[in-house]
């Protein structure tokens, strides 16, 4: 790529992030089908980001290593130098612009999402997907590129999470499970029922707790965990009706609740 072909692309990005509205599942799309991981080169170019417009691949990696060390130390002012602005938010299905250094620290929390953030930490530098629009990270959650000269986070795509202040780090595999849940309680398959539990499960009645330690235990003692007052609860509850607060996420009247502890999304508790 000439100079002057660098030079069209990064104007024609600039134009495009003031005049786009980049969500997440159209950026995926998009990168799926026309990007290349940053770790694949041909012999004609040692630059990755080049179709990106960045024409110093070194500049990339260092502002990249700044990003991640900036929101692993939780430090919104770094952050802030570090993103172009206007900049680009999605959210609760409504666009937003950010303007400024003071208005992104301001809303920091409520853009660098405890998903956002997971995401871009968990990013290797040599797996991005790279396009004509930017350099994506993670499933889309963030974009970044140059704006007006500057390299920076051009665009952020948060994912609404009803259930994140459960300390569920992902909504969709929440509502897989609970759909799970329901359907092989409602048929009675108790193994797979099993493998829905957060081990060790606590088991509540009449004032005394028994703990379940296994699933070979929950199999066993299926009929006297899951009650007919229990499975009841579960089968008329609406996944978008349940109440969360920062123990978990209550089903019914309380007779279930469920978390995440590890990578386990499931049930930890009943009350019978």
């Amino acid at each position: 790529m000439t100079n002057s072909s660098m030079k069209k692309a990064a104007i024609i990005l600039s134009f495009s992030i003031v005049t786009t509205v980049f969500s997440g599942p159209v950026w995926a799309e998009q990168a799926s089908n026309t990007s290349t991981p940053a770790s694949v080169t041909s012999s004609d170019s040692s630059n990755p980001y080049e179709v990106a417009g960045i024409n110093d691949p070194a500049e990339f990696t260092t502002y990249f290593a700044k990003l991640q060390k900036a929101v692993k130390g939780n430090k919104p002012a770094e952050v802030a130098d570090l993103i172009s602005y206007p900049m680009n938010l999605n959210k609760d299905n409504k666009k937003y612009m950010i303007y400024s250094k003071n208005e992104f620290i301001k809303k920091y929390d409520r853009i660098f999402t405890s998903s956002v953030r997971e995401n871009l930490l968990a990013q290797k530098v040599d797996k991005l997907f790279v396009n004509y629009q930017g350099i994506m990270v993670g499933d889309g959650d963030l974009w970044i590129g140059k704006q007006n000269n500057k390299l920076g986070v051009i665009a952020v795509n948060v994912t609404n999470n009803p259930y994140e202040v459960a300390g569920i780090k992902n909504p969709i595999v929440f509502e897989h499970n609970f759909s799970l849940l329901q359907k092989n309680v409602k048929e009675g398959k108790k193994t797979e029922v099993a493998n829905l539990m957060v081990y060790p499960l606590k088991v509540n009645h009449n004032g005394k707790t028994m703990q379940i330690k296994t699933k070979k235990d929950f199999i066993a003692k299926y009929d006297k965990i899951i009650t007919a007052k229990v499975k009841q609860a579960l089968l008329a509850q609406k996944v978008d009706k349940v109440f969360v607060n920062w123990k978990g996420v209550m089903v019914g009247n309380g007779e279930l609740w469920m978390g995440q502890v590890g990578e386990q999304v499931g049930v930890f508790v009943i009350n019978q």
